[in-house]
C-alpha cells in the first residue's frame, strides 16, 4: 500500500517524552520513485535521482520548535497530506507531506489498481525540494510568500491522534497565510489573510472593494518563469487591507508542488501529452511558448483582475521582475536546496529559469494578447455606469463608473482602450444594483460588444445617431423592469430565465474552484 511516510512506525512503544531538539535524520523523499530500468524507459526518468537520493534533514520537535507546538487539525488537498499546528500565541503552522498521493482522488474501487500505480509514479515529475527554492526569489520581486523548512516528523505520542499518519514523514513546515499577520512582514503586515472565496465575495459585492492588479500580475509572471501550472483559486490567499472606503485584497500565492515539472521525457508521458490530456501540465523548459495552456487553471481569475491592466503596465512590470531577478538572486535561491540535491539537479534548472527570466517580456506579450482576445468587464451587486465609446472601427473604450441610486457618478473605476488588433470580444456584466449601459459612435466596429446587465432595474441606451455602433452590439436581459432605449441595429435577447452566472454576484462565484 501506497503511504506517504519514509518512515515505518516503530514496533515497541517509547515510554519517556522524546527530545528531538538539534537532532537529524538521514533520509530519502521516495525511495519507491526507484525504478526498473524498462519502467523508467517508457515512463520517464523525472525527478527520480532526487527522490531517492537521501537527504541530512532536522528532525521536528514539536515541544521547543517555534516556541512549541501544539497539532489541531489535519487536512489535506487533492494529494497533500498536512497538519494544522498551533504555537502559545495562537499562530498556526501546517506541515505538508513532501511525497503525494494523488490515487486518492481516483474512484476508490481503481485505488489500489495498476493505473493507480501509474498515477502515484507521476509524483516523480515534481521535484520534491523546489518549493524551498521560491522565497528568496519571491522577496527579491516583492511579492508576498511563506518561508519553507524542511523536516522529518518523527513517530511522536505528542502528535495524538494524527501520529498514525504524520509520524514518519517527511516534511514542508511553513506559516499557515490565513488569519491575522500583522507581525509578518512577508505578507505586508497584514492584519487578515482569506480565501479566495472570501475575497470575490468581497469584490462583486461591492466597488469600493478591489484587488491590487498590479501586484497580481507580478505573481503571475513569476508562475510562468518557474513553470506553475497548478493556480487554481484554491492556492492564492488575498492579504485584506483597509482603505479609506472599502478593501484591497493583495495576492498571496501558496503551494508550489508542481514547479520546474519534468514530464514529457519517455515515450508514454510524452504519447499522454500528445493526445491532450491534461495540456497544462507543462514540461520546464527553456523556452516557453504556449502560455494559454501553461495558465490554463488559473485562467478564471486571471480574466476578472488583469482585464484592466494596459499592455505598457504588462511591460513595466516584465521589466521590472527581469531586473529583481539577477542571476545572483536566482542561484542564492537554490542553496536553500539540500546540498546533495543542489549538486544533483539544480544547475539545469538554474539555466532554464534564466532562459525564461530572459524572454520574460516576450512571455508577457502572449499572455496579455490571449486573455485580450475575449475581455471580461464585471460589475458587482451595487450599481455602475458601463460607457462604451465606438471611437473607430479599431478602437473601443470602455468606462466603468461607480454610481449613486439615481446614476450620479461618484467614481471612475476603470478606463480602457481595446483594440481589434488582439480583442475580438467585450463582455460586459452588470450582475446585481440598478447599472447603466451607453454606448456611443458613428461606426461599426470590428470589436463584438456583449452587454449582460444581470438582477436588478437595468437601462440601456443606444440612441439612434449611433445605430452603426448599435450593430456591433448584443444585450441579454430579463424583461421585469428593464429600459431599453435602443436603436433597432441592436440585438436584444429577452430572457427571463437567465443562467445564475450571469446574473449577480453569488452566480457569479459558479464560475470558480472555491473551498
Amino acid at each position: 500500500m501506497h503511504t506517504v511516510q519514509q518512515v515505518p512506525p516503530p514496533t515497541t512503544t517509547i515510554a519517556t517524552t522524546p527530545n528531538y531538539a538539534d537532532s537529524t535524520i538521514v533520509i530519502a523523499a521516495g525511495t519507491h520513485y526507484n525504478r526498473s530500468k524498462l519502467h523508467t524507459f517508457f515512463y520517464g526518468k523525472h525527478y527520480r535521482p532526487t527522490w531517492t537520493t537521501p537527504v541530512e534533514v532536522n528532525v521536528l520537535d514539536i515541544g521547543t520548535a517555534k516556541g512549541g507546538l501544539s497539532p489541531i487539525k489535519q487536512g489535506g488537498s487533492r494529494q497533500t497530506i498536512n497538519l494544522r499546528l498551533e504555537d502559545s500565541t495562537g499562530t498556526e503552522y501546517v506541515l505538508r507531506s513532501v511525497d503525494k498521493e494523488p490515487a486518492s482522488s481516483l474512484p476508490e474501487w481503481l485505488q489500489q489498481s495498476y493505473i493507480a500505480d501509474i498515477v502515484r509514479d507521476a509524483t516523480s515529475a515534481t521535484h520534491p525540494y523546489a518549493a524551498l527554492t521560491i522565497h528568496g526569489m519571491a522577496e527579491a520581486i516583492g511579492i508576498y510568500h511563506v518561508v519553507p523548512e524542511l523536516v522529518y516528523v518523527p513517530h511522536d505520542a505528542r502528535l495524538g491522534e494524527f501520529e498514525k499518519n504524520i509520524g514518519g514523514m517527511l516534511a514542508i513546515l511553513e506559516r499557515r497565510p490565513n488569519g491575522d499577520q500583522s507581525d509578518n512582514p512577508r505578507m505586508g503586515y497584514a492584519p487578515d489573510v482569506k480565501s479566495t472565496r472570501s475575497m470575490l465575495e468581497h469584490r462583486l459585492a461591492h466597488n469600493d472593494n478591489g484587488i491590487d492588479e498590479r501586484m497580481f500580475l507580478r505573481a503571475r509572471l513569476f508562475d510562468m518563469l518557474i513553470g506553475d501550472w497548478s493556480r487554481h483559486e484554491d492556492n492564492w490567499r488575498w492579504a485584506k487591507f483597509e482603505k479609506e472606503k472599502g478593501l484591497t485584497y493583495k495576492p498571496v500565492p501558496r503551494d508550489r508542488d508542481n514547479v520546474y515539472y519534468k514530464l514529457n521525457d519517455a515515450p508514454i508521458p510524452w504519447l499522454f501529452m500528445k493526445l491532450g490530456f491534461k495540456s497544462q501540465y507543462h514540461t520546464y523548459r527553456h523556452n516557453l511558448t504556449d502560455v494559454k495552456d501553461l495558465n490554463r487553471s488559473g485562467r478564471n481569475l486571471d480574466e476578472i483582475i488583469l482585464g484592466d491592466l494596459e499592455f505598457s503596465e504588462w511591460q513595466e512590470i516584465a521589466d521590472s521582475v527581469k531586473h529583481e531577478l539577477t542571476d545572483e538572486v536566482i542561484e542564492k535561491a537554490f542553496r536553500s536546496m539540500p546540498d546533495t540535491i543542489y549538486k544533483l539537479s539544480a544547475g539545469p534548472i538554474i539555466a532554464k529559469l534564466k532562459s525564461r527570466r530572459d524572454q520574460l517580456n516576450r512571455v508577457a506579450k502572449d499572455y496579455y494578447n490571449e486573455l485580450s482576445d475575449k475581455v471580461y468587464v464585471v460589475g458587482s451587486d451595487k450599481h455602475e455606469k458601463f460607457l462604451i465609446e465606438v471611437l473607430s472601427r479599431e478602437e473601443v473604450r470602455v468606462r466603468k463608473y461607480k454610481i449613486s441610486k439615481e446614476g450620479e457618478e461618484r467614481l471612475l473605476l476603470s478606463d480602457k482602450v481595446y483594440s481589434a488588433r488582439v480583442t475580438d470580444k467585450i463582455q460586459l456584466y452588470g450582475l446585481g444594483g440598478d447599472d447603466h449601459f451607453i454606448v456611443t459612435g458613428s461606426v461599426k466596429p470590428k470589436i463584438k460588444i456583449l452587454l449582460w446587465g444581470g438582477a436588478g432595474e437595468d437601462t440601456y441606451t443606444i440612441a439612434e445617431e449611433n445605430k452603426k455602433a448599435g450593430k456591433r452590439v448584443k444585450i441579454n436581459d430579463t424583461q421585469y423592469r428593464n429600459t431599453y432605449d435602443v436603436t433597432k441595429s441592436v440585438s436584444v435577447d429577452i430572457d427571463d430565465d437567465l443562467r445564475a452566472k450571469e446574473f449577480d454576484a453569488q452566480g457569479w462565484l459558479l464560475r470558480y474552484y472555491l473551498d
